[in-house]
Parts: C-alpha cells; sequence; structure tokens
C-alpha cells in the first residue's frame, strides 16, 4: 500500500505539472525553475525509464535552447499564443471538441460530456481555467483529482472505483484526442518546446494507461 500512495503522488504531480504547461504562459519565475536542481533532477528521473528516455531529451533541448534565448518569456508567450490562442484552423487548440468526430468545432460533446463528469464527481476544475471543460489543462488537472482520491480511499471499494474513474478518464476522453493534438502541436511548435512537452506527455499517458490495467486488479484483489 506505501508502494501504491508514493505512485499516486508521483503520478498526481505529473499530471499537474502538465497542466501547468498548456494552461497559461509560463512567467519569467518559471521558465527560470528549468536551469534549477530540482527541475534537472526531476527530468532525469523520468529519462531512467526507457518509453521516457528520448522525448525527455527533446524537452532537455527544447530547454537549453530556451534558457538562452532572447526575450524567452515574451518569445515563448507568443509561441503559446500562436500555437493554442488561434483561431481553431491555425495552430492547435488544446479543446478535445476539435479533435473527435467530423465537425471540427468548438464547444461540441465532448466538452458537454466533460462538464457533466465533473459535476458527477463534484470536482470543480474549470472555473480555476475559465476554460470549456473540455481543455487539455482541465482534463489533466482532473486526472490529478482522481489520483488523490483513490490515494486516499478508506476502502478498497472506494479504491477500485477511483480507479476505474481514472481509466474512463484516460480511455474515453484524453487517449482518444490527444495523439491527434499532439501530432498537430508538433507540427505547428517552430521553436519545439511544447512540440516536446506534448510528445512527453503522449508517452506518459500510455505509461499510465499501462499502468492502471495492471493495478486495478492488484488493488480489487485486496
Amino acid at each position: 500500500m506505501q508502494e501504491f500512495m508514493a505512485t499516486s503522488e508521483r503520478r498526481a504531480q505529473l499530471y499537474w505539472w502538465f497542466s501547468t504547461l498548456f494552461a497559461a504562459e509560463l512567467s519569467d519565475e518559471q521558465i527560470a525553475e528549468y536551469d534549477t536542481y530540482d527541475v534537472r533532477s526531476f527530468l532525469k528521473s523520468l529519462s531512467t525509464l526507457d518509453p521516457m528516455r528520448e522525448a525527455v531529451a527533446e524537452l532537455n533541448d527544447a530547454i537549453a535552447r530556451l534558457l538562452v534565448r532572447t526575450d524567452r518569456q515574451l518569445e515563448l508567450a507568443a509561441d503559446f499564443a500562436g500555437l493554442f490562442l488561434v483561431d481553431p484552423k491555425q495552430g492547435a487548440l488544446p479543446y478535445e471538441s476539435l479533435y473527435r468526430g467530423d465537425a471540427k468545432l468548438l464547444m461540441q460533446a465532448p466538452m458537454a460530456e466533460m462538464q457533466a463528469r465533473l459535476d458527477r464527481l463534484g470536482i470543480n476544475v474549470s472555473d480555476k481555467y475559465k476554460e470549456p471543460a473540455d481543455h487539455l489543462a482541465i482534463e489533466l488537472d482532473l486526472m490529478g483529482n482522481l489520483i488523490i482520491h483513490a490515494a486516499e480511499a478508506t476502502t478498497a471499494a472506494q479504491r477500485e472505483s477511483w480507479l476505474g474513474e481514472q481509466e474512463a478518464l484516460l480511455h474515453e476522453h484524453l487517449l482518444a484526442w490527444f495523439p491527434r493534438f499532439e501530432a498537430a502541436c508538433r507540427a505547428a511548435d517552430q521553436f519545439g518546446f511544447y512540440g516536446a512537452s506534448a510528445r512527453l506527455l503522449g508517452v506518459f499517458l500510455t505509461m499510465d494507461a499501462n499502468y492502471l490495467s495492471l493495478v486495478k486488479p492488484a488493488q480489487s484483489a485486496d
């Protein structure tokens, strides 16, 4: 159980970190943190996981170029705006509705599905981001919350239920559209920081789905 708790904390932290990357422009203070021992150690620890090694290397290269970039905060903010705050026909907007179904429009069925899920779970993260419920940052933030709920569950039945909610969010939402978003982000991001971040997140989502497929039966057997 201690291993499950430690892994849960680590998973939640990763989801929340990725959420901050796609939620808003990074401040200069946040960018400076990428040049600290803590962040370098964090990324080094991720690189020890074989599926993540190449993606971490790509992100480290983008970070190294970012840290010496002239007016780095303004330039990265411009990258963010050019990718995520433009007309839906340009860039790579991080909304599920654009990547599921044939409409390729904002505020479609996936947004309503996500809002219903948030309402049912009683977890309000939409106000925190001031975005439609199918925004990538909201889905990632919700996953972090679901993980902590599972870790804090007092019975095996409660824990299994929260693990089931994680699997549902991953397979019914995130994994159903993120690969297309990742491809669009990598194609549109000329500098490469957000493209590399999307690649690493894509690897992590696949790894996490595999983890849940293994841990859920084990937890159910407790």
